[in-house]
């Protein structure tokens, strides 16, 4: 599945005190699904802008 390079992805890197519990219940698998939630909760943006930020025509 491509992703759309402008896509930003916010959201608090802290995971809420019932997933944490959640996840120290499965042990090893719930570790590897902590580290893949924590980089996902990473803001993801690139440094190039918008196109679209310009306006499209000129002011009169």
């Amino acid at each position: 599945m491509k992703r759309n390079k402008r896509t930003m992805v916010m959201a608090h890197e802290e995971l809420t005190p019932l997933t944490e519990h959640i996840l120290s219940q499965m042990g090893n698998e719930g570790s590897s699904i902590r580290k893949r939630l924590k980089h996902f909760y990473r803001e993801r943006a690139t440094n190039d802008p918008i196109p679209y930020e310009e306006p499209l025509e000129q002011a009169m």
